[in-house]
């Protein structure tokens, strides 16, 4: 039985909400596959180590990575992890190196690749959400935040032990009703149903 890492995120910034969250706590998978799920803090310095822990204690066979990619208006498959962290704040008021003050940007892993495409099967991702009638493209930047940094941390904790762990990240937009100012949004129940199909075609 194949083993499934999948983490989400909790709301962060000024949202209450956050869909990726909400979607893996609400997604089921096929009988065939052991799940673990994860709803992840939005910080620079814990998420990766919880991903971390789990992963060297229970050795999954797949790490589906969720979060929110505000504005978007479809999944956003992506394929490309970069060796880079944003001078962003996190939900603790820090930035990447821990500090409140100021950060330049910086290397998530310094002397590491300069950037890592995805392990999961994109393309059979793509295709069966779009049979579905789900709406979903390819991404080629998940970012410089911590959605970024937990791609690229996987991606070269793989590299560095020989694994061939089948690795990917989906963001998706806001979930209805979650803003009244317009911006893009997808059912909920649709964003779960297209993560089903993620799972199921990750290794395809």
């Amino acid at each position: 039985m194949k083993k499934i890492l999948i983490t989400g995120f909790e709301p962060f910034g000024d949202d209450s909400r956050n869909p990726s969250g909400e979607a893996v706590r609400a997604l089921t998978v096929s009988d065939e596959y052991e799940v673990k799920k994860l709803i992840l803090p939005v910080t620079w310095q814990t998420a990766f180590p919880k991903i971390r822990e789990v992963w060297d204690a229970w050795h999954p066979d797949a790490l589906l990575m969720v979060g929110l990619a505000a504005g978007a208006k479809t999944l956003r498959i992506e394929r490309v992890g970069i060796n880079l962290c944003g001078a962003t704040k996190d939900n603790d008021g820090l930035y990447a190196d821990g500090s409140s003050d100021s950060m330049a940007e910086a290397p998530v892993i310094p002397g590491a690749a300069d950037g890592y495409f995805a392990t999961y099967n994109e393309r059979a991702i793509l295709d069966a959400l779009t049979a579905a009638e789900i709406p979903a493209k390819y991404s080629y930047s998940a970012g410089a935040y911590i959605c970024n940094y937990l791609l690229f941390s996987s991606l070269e904790k793989c590299r560095r032990e020989g694994s061939d762990m089948k690795i990917g990240f989906i963001h998706l937009p806001y979930a209805e009703g979650q803003r009244e100012d317009g911006v893009p949004a997808m059912p909920l129940e649709t964003m779960i149903r297209g993560l089903g199909i993620a799972v199921d075609h990750m290794w395809e």
